[in-house]
């Protein structure tokens, strides 16, 4: 039907056609904004929530995503998070969790309402409440203070029942502390053997049949690429941005408007010496650590050679280096050890300093002021700028003033005839991976494209590097290709393919050898293969010291000493593993250990969290939630 209305553009018909389904879209209002809809976008237990609620919702969650990936996630995008329905069920909980606590009797009166708002940062002026700001700043928000006052009240009773419902769980014993405790720090070693595919390569034959009928069933998925032969037009943003002229007048004027674009940060160049003591390390690590660093602290402020002290005692990337970490500004390093750097003076040493990483000793070698990038530095990246800017809306207007002309003409072949100058582009045959540069570089342009039926003319496509618009002139569908053309290649898989069978199904083979009652290291010596022992380990380790796959150290934990054998074979990309757990040590938290409080804040918080959740999904289950159709 598209295609239709494509063709038959300049038909008087098809016109009276888009006028008439012009008039239906003004009278039934479809298009509109949902915002506008009478009718409540959702319904708990007869409260209402409308619309306009949903939206505002809707586009602060769509913000802080857009926020996490530099500001730049097309709406399309964000729905692939689910974040509609993610926002759908926080309406939902946030009501059903102001309704629990007025059934609880909790009531917010219009007193502590008032302190509250007489807190905020927004509304005070020279450290005190200002009804003048107060008023002036709701009044540019468009907001009467009643309907935000109230918003305040809804607002304070979901704080409030939350908090009451998670007070319930008020305690963390010493018990469960030491318990959650031995958890996160006990430590295992296993006893593994890897079998690898590589080594039963030379093990596979191939005959000619064989292969042959292997080919017959994997067939499809040596099939071609679809291809298309295309027209078009591409209406790029930095080719159009090229052709805007941008006067120096105006080059200028943008400098002086915007000083702080031009300002290079104050840099600072350091050296440290590092030594390891990460989140999870022991008490005695972090007391053998910090003990190390104070003395080659004496050592450093003795006058030795500071490059030399890293090279030798570092234990951090940059120790081949002297521990030099090159210039740097705010922002880049974690906060303590940037905070030390920039309260040091050029040639100072700090004391030794604390952070996730272990225990620093920094030198400060060198400070770079802060400077101003003068005009004839900045000119060219002021123009790039404001050639991007200026294309931004020119590009959009291009391509469609041509995507009209085209419509108008009745064909893409017409609007060239009447359109000469116009640069439409061919291509032969191609494939996904084989387009131009200029749609190739575009995952837009790509995927709509090859959509495209032959003999169809695309929308107007918004891609991101701008705009597009495709004929598809010719298509070649996916084919399977003659065994000869790519005997060689098949030879290749099904030896990898073979190899990785033998070797899975000796893997299998071993752990049942093993499983019977065969001592491990003679079970894997009558294989070929030797033995291997991880060390200790934790369930979070990143341990430099083992070769232990870190996606199999989950399972390992659920192992025991009367039950050591793991039940299935561990696959790990291409290669399988066989392991055994030879020891276990779960330590005691020491009686006066200062993570004790940590261990208890965090099981409260977590304590408060699940039962705030279970007694939501309660009300929940007895409540009656709509939604309205469109959501």
């Amino acid at each position: 039907m598209l295609q239709i209305l494509r063709d038959k553009a300049q038909s008087t018909f098809i016109q009276i056609i888009v006028v008439i389904i012009a008039l239906v879209f003004v009278f039934w209002g479809v298009g509109a904004n949902l915002s506008g809809d009478r009718q409540a976008a959702i319904v708990v237990n007869d409260e209402e929530i409308s619309f306009q609620d949903f939206q505002k919702a809707y586009d602060r969650a769509y913000q802080q995503l857009s926020d996490q990936f530099g500001g730049n996630v097309p709406k399309g995008l964000a729905e692939t998070f689910g974040i509609k329905q993610q926002v759908i069920n926080q309406l939902i909980q946030t009501a059903l969790l102001r309704q629990g606590a007025t059934e609880m009797g909790i009531f917010v009166s219009s007193e502590e309402v008032r302190q509250t708002i007489e807190t905020m940062v927004q509304f005070q002026d020279n450290g005190g409440f200002s009804l003048e700001k107060y008023k002036s700043v709701l009044a540019a928000n468009r907001l009467a203070p009643t309907k935000f006052e109230q918003s305040m009240r809804t607002d304070r009773l979901s704080q409030i029942g939350s908090r009451e419902v998670s007070n319930f769980a008020s305690v963390a014993t010493n018990f469960e502390i030491q318990e959650i405790y031995s958890q996160m720090n006990e430590k295992i070693g296993l006893k593994y053997v890897k079998v690898s595919p590589a080594s039963y390569t030379e093990s596979v034959e191939i005959n000619e049949q064989g292969l042959a009928d292997w080919f017959e069933t994997e067939k499809e998925n040596y099939k071609t690429d679809p291809e298309l032969k295309l027209r078009y037009l591409a209406f790029t943003n930095e080719s159009v941005a090229s052709k805007i002229e941008i006067d120096d007048a105006k080059i200028e004027q943008y400098y002086q408007d915007n000083p702080e674009e031009f300002v290079v940060a104050e840099q600072r160049h350091a050296r440290h010496i590092l030594f390891k003591a990460g989140e999870d390390a022991s008490i005695e690590t972090l007391q053998k650590q910090s003990e190390q660093a104070e003395s080659i602290l004496q050592l450093a402020k003795g006058g030795a050679d500071f490059a030399e002290l890293a090279k030798q005692y570092s234990e951090g990337p940059s120790k081949a280096s002297g521990g030099d970490l090159g210039f740097f500004s705010k922002g880049r390093m974690v906060p303590a050890f940037e905070d030390a750097v920039f309260a040091l003076s050029e040639g100072d040493i700090s004391e030794v300093i604390k952070t996730r990483f272990g225990y620093h000793i920094i030198l400060l070698e060198e400070i770079k002021p802060e400077t101003t990038r003068p005009l004839d530095v900045a000119k060219n990246e002021i123009k790039k700028n404001l050639q991007a800017k200026e294309a931004e809306s020119l590009t959009f207007q291009l391509a469609n003033s041509a995507y009209e002309g085209i419509i108008s003409a009745g064909s893409l072949a017409q609007y060239e005839a009447a359109n000469p100058e116009a640069e439409i582009k061919d291509t032969e045959l191609v494939t996904k991976n084989s387009c131009p540069a200029d749609i190739k570089n575009d995952a837009e342009f790509i995927a709509k494209s090859f959509e495209l039926n032959k003999g169809e003319l695309s929308s107007l496509i918004k891609g991101q590097t701008g705009y597009a618009i495709f004929y598809a002139e010719d298509s070649k569908a996916p084919q399977i290709p003659e065994f000869d053309a790519i005997k060689e290649k098949l030879q290749q898989d099904y030896r990898k393919a073979e190899s990785n069978k033998l070797a899975e199904n000796a893997a299998k083979d071993l752990l049942a050898t093993i499983t019977d009652g065969t001592p491990f290291d003679e079970a894997v010596e009558n294989l070929g293969l030797s033995p291997l022992e991880s060390g200790l380990i934790g369930r979070n380790s990143q341990n430099a010291d083992t070769e232990f796959p870190t996606s199999l150290i989950e399972n390992s934990f659920l192992l025991s000493l009367s039950s050591p054998i793991a039940k299935e074979v561990g696959t790990v990309g291409s290669d399988y593993y066989v392991y055994t757990l030879m020891d276990r040590q779960v330590p005691t938290m020491p009686e006066d250990s200062e993570e004790a409080d940590t261990y208890r804040t965090n099981l409260l918080n977590f304590k408060q969290q699940q039962l705030l959740s279970a007694w939501l999904r309660n009300l929940e289950s007895s409540a009656k939630i709509t939604q309205h159709q469109s959501l």
